[in-house]
């Protein structure tokens, strides 16, 4: 059950460790929209003794806190007259933030796993399901339970069971180093980014973003970075320009190529006479 209800902010508390840290440019926006519009949805709180304990809804507190607002609409989150469980909270904190569809790939990767970690947690028969080569007994029960835990996630969120293994394997591939020198960056927005790093042993995982967010940054992209560790020269971006005209242009129909070749008449002459095609 719950009940909703105007709570004093002075009393709110937000724990360490939540899944998700405040975008302030979001909560800026977001206060600007609740001194038009008010606040539309209100934050989860749970009782701690005398005061309340955040469970979603950062961004929402932290604008009414911009707003310099004294109060906030707020449900208080019970079970049968009791607090939920931590676990509960757990998972009712990542469903809320996916439910807004606003997480980045790294977020998306996080909170997925972290649904496997609860669902371990509250179905502890699955965690420890034997050894993956042996397919008659353990091994067997294992792969019963990932399949159940990606059936629960794809209830609970929409994504396909692809989706969410991928997702989990990817968060688990990363170092937590990885993890958290990747949070905030833009390499943060891409699964593609995540995925060949989480193939990468986690000293490589570090020199990789030695060369992208160090000081001095030798590379501008994850595959830039491991073009140069496996001894190769990144492109400059007309070297990229080049060879996407490269790809395009002979795949054109012959109208379009001709037409492309007037448009550029000068060059295309002066570059014969510099070559002496017509004399061979």
């Amino acid at each position: 059950m719950s009940a909703y209800q105007s709570i004093k902010i002075s009393l709110i508390d937000i724990p360490e460790g939540r899944l998700r840290d405040v975008d302030q440019d979001w909560a800026e926006c977001l206060a600007g929209m609740f001194q038009e519009t008010g606040q539309k949805t209100p934050i989860d709180v749970r009782i701690e003794g005398k005061r309340f304990s955040l469970v979603a809804g950062a961004h929402r507190l932290t604008a009414a806190k911009i707003s310099k607002w004294k109060e906030i609409e707020a449900r208080v989150l019970t079970k049968d007259g009791s607090i939920y469980e931590a676990q509960d909270l757990r998972l009712h904190e990542i469903l809320e933030n996916l439910g807004r569809k606003d997480f980045n790939a790294l977020e998306r990767c996080e909170a997925l796993y972290e649904m496997k970690r609860i669902y371990e947690t509250l179905h502890p028969e699955t965690k420890h399901g034997g050894k993956r080569g042996n397919q008659h007994t353990g091994g067997e029960k294992r792969q019963v339970a990932i399949f159940a835990f990606c059936q629960n996630a794809k209830e609970t969120t929409g994504l396909s069971r692809r989706s969410v293994e991928l997702a989990v394997q990817i968060f688990e591939g990363l170092s937590p180093p990885t993890r958290e020198r990747l949070k905030g960056t833009a390499f943060a927005q891409k699964q593609s980014n995540l995925k060949a790093l989480s193939a990468l042993a986690a000293d490589e995982q570090a020199k990789v973003l030695d060369l992208t967010l160090g000081e001095d940054p030798k590379t501008a992209s994850i595959a830039d970075a491991l073009f140069q560790m496996n001894g190769g020269k990144p492109e400059t971006d007309t070297e990229k320009l080049l060879k996407r005209a490269g790809d395009i242009i002979p795949n054109l129909p012959r109208a379009a190529k001709f037409a492309l070749f007037r448009n550029h008449k000068k060059d295309i002459i002066a570059l014969v006479k510099k070559e002496g095609w017509l004399d061979e």
